[in-house]
């Protein structure tokens, strides 16, 4: 039995895959590129899967042959880049296309409906229409790449800017995950330090039982009732009113405490400060618990 291979479906098939690949690379790996590059790149694998079904090529197959396509399709793409680029780049392209071919293999699973067995006793799938599997392969694989790097370099940004911070409060220490936040803009109205934002429930081991308190039967809602009541307490003068917008609450106030010392581990190296303001804040900063602090972009600006 005669096999028939249609040269012109699988190079139109390798050019889409191709190149939905290279764009899945070029999306995670935050390096842009030109659609003309990425086409010739594409076109180029084209080329090298195509000549795989020719009589004699059967070398074609050999793994290093492989690699050294997959090298010259992400120079065309990229450009001349270090080694250790390059290495990076061919590691996202490698697992951009595991992960191309994986869902193009699974649509076709999912819809077909026909098993075929061949005169060597092998099974194969059919009954289902390939370029339906071809469209909705670049389909997933956009929508994965339009939403799924926007997250990935927001889960990255977000980790890279993640600091340990010790607050250090009447004696007492505590640790907590911060986030170095550009938005957070607070400062002291009257000393003009700036102000990290710290979740209540982070800092409570080292507050005060009178302050603890106040917080635990939400008196900490009313700032002024709040600083009048601790107006005769040993820490009085420590204490400030910071105020600040956020969702939902166009006038809110944060209890600030001049703190003993806060140190911030950033870039192997320990930056302590004194001329801050701890503000607590009553309810929870991250929905995932990443981090329970925000950072002034001030403190770290140098």
């Amino acid at each position: 039995m005669k096999q028939v291979v249609y040269i012109d479906e699988i190079f139109i098939v390798n050019l889409v895959m191709n190149l939905t690949a290279l764009w899945l690379t070029s999306r995670f790996s935050g390096n842009r590129t030109s659609s003309f590059r990425m086409t010739t790149a594409a076109a180029v694998g084209c080329i090298y899967a195509v000549s795989i079904f020719f009589p004699g090529w059967q070398m074609a197959l050999h793994l290093g042959l492989k690699l050294s396509v997959a090298v010259v399709m992400l120079v065309i793409t990229f450009g001349l880049i270090s080694l250790k680029q390059l290495l990076k780049q061919m590691a996202y392209f490698l697992l951009a296309s595991f992960a191309v071919g994986g869902v193009a293999v699974g649509l076709d699973y999912l819809l077909a409906n026909t098993l075929i067995m061949q005169p060597d006793n092998q099974s194969v799938i059919g009954g289902f229409n390939k370029w339906t599997s071809l469209v909705l392969t670049v389909l997933i694989v956009f929508i994965t790449g339009k939403w799924g790097a926007a997250m990935w370099f927001k889960r990255i940004q977000q980790a890279s800017h993640k600091v340990p911070l010790t607050v250090s409060l009447w004696g007492k220490e505590v640790c907590v995950p911060a986030l170095l936040d550009t938005g957070n803009q607070l400062t002291d109205p009257l000393s003009q330090r700036p102000v990290i934002i710290v979740e209540f429930d982070a800092l409570q081991p080292a507050l005060p039982d009178k302050i603890v308190e106040m917080f635990a039967n939400q008196q900490a809602q009313d700032g002024s009732r709040m600083m009048l009541a601790l107006a005769d307490t040993p820490y009085a003068k420590r204490l400030r009113l910071i105020p600040f917008k956020s969702v939902g609450q166009e006038n809110g106030m944060l209890l600030g405490i001049y703190p003993d010392v806060v140190v911030i581990r950033h870039g192997g190296k320990s930056h302590i400060y004194k001329d801050v303001v701890v503000g607590i804040y009553n309810h929870q900063l991250s929905p995932e618990s990443t981090y329970k602090a925000l950072l002034h972009p001030q403190l770290l600006a140098s």
